[in-house]
């Protein structure tokens, strides 16, 4: 066998790695790595990741959804017919994205078709999954209508029963919300912008209900908490963020969870010191910092920093006064 071929898997994922490792802080390189990738070299497993870092760097970030769309076909090529739920949940959302609607509907067919589910249930993912990736580039207004008329079906009787799109569905309602929640703060008091995002940690929280374990039902409590907090609702966040500590105590007996404790007492502590409870806030953010000083990743520590400075932004925004949760 030739050496090259050989070792072709090893580059395949060194590639894969290093452009997912700098897709947010360089969309342009993390691009060329993946326009550089031999999708045939890459293993079944990676072929998810891949299709997700095609549209969010190329559609997303670069605002190119022609080269995203136009590359995950050739990633789709290489599965055959037998292309697996999140290969077509992405490509059809590029093909949407570039606008070509007879691809979007071929894999908007092959997607009911492989998930079991009527072929509207199909297309309501993938017009929830294609909003996803194009809320960053509208205004705020735009991106809260947005999101509203993609979350308006998930409503409907096809997704009252459980189904295979239940943990896309989740996935997908769950980063809606997180991006509506990071926005600038300005823009948390946009109508829609309120109403989505807590629409979306609700329907996310539902999905993840029937298609997670008790980690996931966890972390959707602290999306719930995190939404909350953003929105000025504070009793609502320490109840959230109080119940998914609940689902540590009885589940994360070896402790491998603590990044996610770290980041629920924050959103507690938050919404004690908002509701007025500053001891038991202190305690909370007491026990929040001491396990964030223990993280190993500075990633991880940037990221607790991140939501301090936005707890802090938050609370001055409102001028330390909790705001209606619907305006």
């Amino acid at each position: 066998m030739d050496a090259s071929r050989a070792h072709a898997p090893a580059r395949a994922a060194v590639l894969l790695q290093t452009a997912d490792a700098c897709h947010d802080d360089d969309p342009p390189r993390a691009a060329g790595l993946l326009q550089s990738l031999d999708f045939a070299e890459l293993d079944a497993g990676q072929r998810p990741r891949v299709a997700f870092l095609l549209t969010h760097v190329f559609a997303e970030r670069l605002g190119q959804p022609g080269e995203a769309w136009r590359l995950q076909q050739a990633l789709l090529a290489t599965c055959g017919p037998e292309a697996p739920l999140p290969l077509l949940r992405h490509a059809a959302a590029a093909a949407r994205l570039a606008g070509d609607g007879a691809g979007e509907a071929a894999l908007t067919s092959r997607l009911a078709d492989t998930a079991g589910v009527p072929p509207g249930q199909a297309a309501d993912l993938v017009t929830l999954a294609a909003t996803v990736f194009g809320l960053s580039r509208l205004h705020a207004a735009q991106a809260g209508e947005a999101a509203l008329a993609a979350l308006a079906p998930l409503h409907g009787p096809a997704w009252q029963s459980p189904s295979a799109l239940d943990g896309p569905a989740a996935a997908l309602t769950n980063n809606l919300a997180s991006e509506l929640a990071e926005r600038p703060l300005p823009e948390l008091d946009v109508p829609a912008v309120r109403r989505a995002m807590d629409e979306g940690a609700r329907l996310a929280q539902g999905f993840w209900h029937r298609a997670g374990q008790w980690v996931q039902h966890e972390r959707a409590h602290y999306l719930r908490a995190l939404v909350a907090n953003a929105l000025g609702e504070s009793a609502m966040a320490a109840e959230q963020a109080s119940a998914g500590l609940v689902l540590l105590a009885n589940h994360d007996t070896d402790g491998q969870q603590r990044v996610d404790e770290a980041f629920l007492r924050s959103e507690l502590a938050h919404a004690l010191s908002r509701l007025g409870r500053g001891a038991d806030a202190s305690v909370e953010r007491g026990m929040a910092d001491a396990l964030a000083d223990a993280f190993d990743d500075a990633e991880l520590v940037a990221w607790y920093r991140r939501r301090l400075a936005r707890q802090v932004a938050l609370d001055a925004m409102a001028g330390g006064a909790q705001a209606p949760v619907r305006p």
